[in-house]
């Protein structure tokens, strides 16, 4: 059945609190939502096994994954986009060289090309553990996001592999998808598929890796904690993360009363 409306959510700083949870205002609202056909989906950098407490929290079922690269849609995947392995292979050899370390990312598992001390504050920072080691699960499953563990030299990389987009996401990361990728592009794909380009969109975020979602919604709404530039492209700006933020959010925007 064809939603009434699909509103997309950003996870840090979004949905979850500082804490790493979702508050139980957030998911009551999740719950109001989806009696009135409205369908509620995380757009994240994230991969779907790191997710997992948030899916189980919320009951949802839909995510825009990895910066676009992987939609699922009620339980189903509708749209992946695989790095060229080639493309891998090279970027590989290149961070080799310069003693940066890798993470592959698939939709169901992480692992890293050698473990070190970037790798531990990494994984640290986000509150998981450090992935397994395994430097050639790109030769053997189809990987859709990869991160470059690196606190500074990030300019040697963008101009010898122009094939793929770099964007520092931590103090100690660079997210590297395929020029062009985005939870944007991801939205886009999602709703040709579903045959859903007339349902009205929202889109709730606080970051800059927001701003082209924000951009391909017909309604933003920007947490009080946003950057300044994401607020200006906001059609509404809700409480904080950690002040029922989404709730507020979803009342001040029409669909919950």
């Amino acid at each position: 059945m064809k939603p009434a409306a699909i509103c997309f959510f950003d996870l840090d700083g979004t949905l979850l609190t500082n804490d790493s949870v979702v508050a139980p205002s957030s998911v009551q609202a999740l719950q109001a939502l989806r009696a009135k056909n409205i369908m509620p989906i995380i757009a994240t950098g994230r991969t779907l096994c790191e997710i997992e407490h948030v899916l189980e929290a919320t009951k949802m079922t839909s995510v825009i994954a990895m910066n676009g690269q992987y939609v699922m849609y009620d339980g189903k995947e509708v749209y992946t986009n695989p790095i060229d392995v080639a493309e891998i292979k090279a970027l590989h050899e290149g961070a080799q060289s310069q003693g940066v370390e890798m993470a592959f990312y698939t939709e169901e598992k992480i692992r890293a090309t050698a473990q070190n001390e970037i790798m531990e504050k990494h994984y640290r920072y986000l509150g998981e553990a450090s992935p397994e080691i395994d430097a050639e699960l790109y030769l053997k499953e189809p990987i859709y996001m990869l991160l470059l563990l690196l606190e500074q030299g990030d300019d040697f990389f963008p101009e010898r592999y122009p094939y793929f987009q770099f964007v520092r996401n931590t103090p100690f990361s660079n997210d590297v998808v395929p020029k062009g990728c985005s939870k944007a592009r991801g939205i886009a794909k999602l709703l040709k598929v579903m045959g859903f380009e007339d349902v009205p969109t929202y889109a709730f975020g606080d970051g800059m890796n927001d701003l082209e979602m924000f951009e391909a919604v017909d309604y933003a709404v920007a947490m009080d904690n946003a950057v300044p530039a994401l607020k200006e492209k906001a059609a509404f700006i809700t409480a904080n993360n950690n002040e029922d933020g989404i709730a507020k959010g979803l009342r001040l925007c029409g669909l919950l009363e």
